[in-house]
């Protein structure tokens, strides 16, 4: 028989051993007839003959056949040859020339004090700095199959780099360089490279106020009243008093914010400081406080957490997306403490829309029907003008749509509620106590904290928040 038969799924029969190739011709199996009474037993020749017939000639194994003959393994499949796969080529890899693992988080020594001395935070490079360089994808690794035919696998792929602004890819396309001097931005992948404006000494009334693009670091602090929006980082050796920031990328501040309870910081990444007392914090990430939040507004698209063994959250609001944790929640004083967690800014402001939209709906189709009574006694007096007509239409076009615009918000509010019970997984932790004057919200169900309780974590579970004994580190 020819070869042009490999790959076919047929089974050729001889008098006492069946060949049958896989589908793929990636292997083949016999199958033994018992000899009949006198026939002489079958041997490793007469199966090796069967498969030279069939042209299979890769990989055959010798000694499956021979424990097949010897065992007088008869009418059960054996494999008895397999095809070497082919090895898919390895994609492009790429090395990165700085750490993308930075840690912005604020570390605690063994005494659960707080260092902020070293904490790298931006990252410089000089023009023409290496960012990333790459290795080349390779060629696969051909394989073979029973019939020993070559077979090709897929070759690596060229990983291409994701660069940003102020980088360039060298003319061979194995490195990523520095077109200009400034902090490296690594986000979601993509890296580029900001321009960064160092203030020495205060932002007050000789620099004032600072609207510009990348990244900026403060060597003194930031005094009450003024403003700083940047597209990049910030990073503050001092306090901030008072101020108004709103940043695109991190926000590190290395002594406190706080003041009159007229500042905001905004951040579009984590925001790291060492204490806050009446502020409002808002970050797109985590938020990461070395000691304290002290009666301030906080909302984080990812974690809030307190660092260290005395960290406090007190008074004030905090939110997050998935964790809230410290030391201590709440005050032995009874501090009024709203926690919330599952948390979602824009679901709790559709929330919060579809509700008073209800109510209004609700309160004006009630006006509306008195009014509407009037006008048609007027209409039957002939006494209604032109324009008393025009808006009686547009009361019965209102009233008429009332009922299906008040079921589109229902079950919009439904899809909404689904949306926020989906958030599963958030939880509070307090590391030491939790104190009565908390209020532990998740999504839209909450729990009032009556009682002192140590070391304690707080889940929900369907339509109820519950405690559990808190038994990491």
């Amino acid at each position: 028989m020819s070869g042009s038969s490999a790959g076919t799924t047929d089974t050729t029969q001889k008098t006492r051993v069946t060949v049958t190739p896989s589908k793929d011709s990636m292997s083949v199996t016999v199958v033994l007839k018992q000899p009949a009474i006198g026939e002489p037993p079958i041997t490793v020749k007469e199966i090796t003959e069967a498969l030279k017939q069939r042209e299979i000639v890769h990989e055959v194994d010798q000694e499956a056949i021979k424990e097949a003959v010897e065992g007088r393994k008869y009418s059960n499949p054996i494999v008895v040859a397999k095809g070497t796969p082919p090895k898919k080529g390895q994609n492009s890899q790429i090395t990165y020339h700085f750490d993308t693992n930075a840690n912005h988080k604020p570390q605690e020594d063994d005494d659960g004090r707080i260092d902020y001395k070293n904490i790298n935070f931006i990252k410089n490079i000089e023009k023409g700095g290496l960012l990333a360089s790459k290795e080349p994808p390779t060629l696969c690794v051909q394989g073979t199959n029973i019939y020993g035919k070559t077979i090709k696998g897929p070759d690596g792929r060229d990983i291409p780099f994701k660069h940003g602004t102020n980088t360039e890819v060298s003319a061979d396309g194995k490195q990523l360089l520095a077109t200009a001097s400034g902090a490296i931005v690594y986000r979601y992948g993509t890296i580029a490279v900001n321009d960064v404006m160092v203030i020495q000494g205060d932002v007050d009334f000789k620099v004032g106020n600072l609207d510009c693009r990348g990244s900026v670091k403060v060597t003194g602090a930031i005094k009450a009243g003024f403003e700083i929006k940047i597209d990049g980082d910030l990073e503050v050796s001092g306090n901030v008093e008072d101020a108004n920031i709103e940043v695109g990328g991190h926000i590190m501040v290395k002594g406190g914010f706080f003041g009159k309870g007229e500042g905001i910081m905004r951040a579009g990444g984590d925001v790291v400081v060492k204490f806050a007392e009446g502020q409002r914090i808002e970050s797109g990430g985590n938020i990461e406080i070395g000691g304290e939040i002290i009666n301030c507004q906080v909302v984080a698209g990812g974690n809030v957490h307190v660092k260290g063994r005395k960290g406090k959250i007190v008074g004030g609001e905090v939110k997050a997306h998935k964790e809230i944790r410290a030391g201590v929640l709440g005050s032995s004083a009874g501090t009024a403490t709203v926690l919330a967690v599952a948390y979602d800014a824009e679901l709790m402001g559709r929330y919060t829309a579809n509700i008073k939209e209800t109510e209004r709906l609700q309160a004006d189709g009630a006006k509306i029907k008195d009014v509407m009574v009037k006008l048609y006694r007027m209409q039957m007096d002939g006494k209604l003008s032109a324009e008393q007509e025009a808006a009686l239409a547009k009361l019965e076009k209102f009233n008429k749509d009332l009922p299906q615009n008040l079921e589109n918000l229902a079950g919009e509010k439904v899809d909404i509620e689904d949306q926020l019970a989906r958030l599963e997984g958030a939880r509070i932790v307090a590391e030491e106590k939790i104190y009565p004057g908390v209020k532990a919200q998740f999504g839209l169900v909450y729990r009032e904290i009556l009682e002192e309780v140590d070391r304690c974590m707080l889940t929900q579970e369907s339509n109820k928040i519950l405690f559990s004994d808190l038994k990491e580190d």
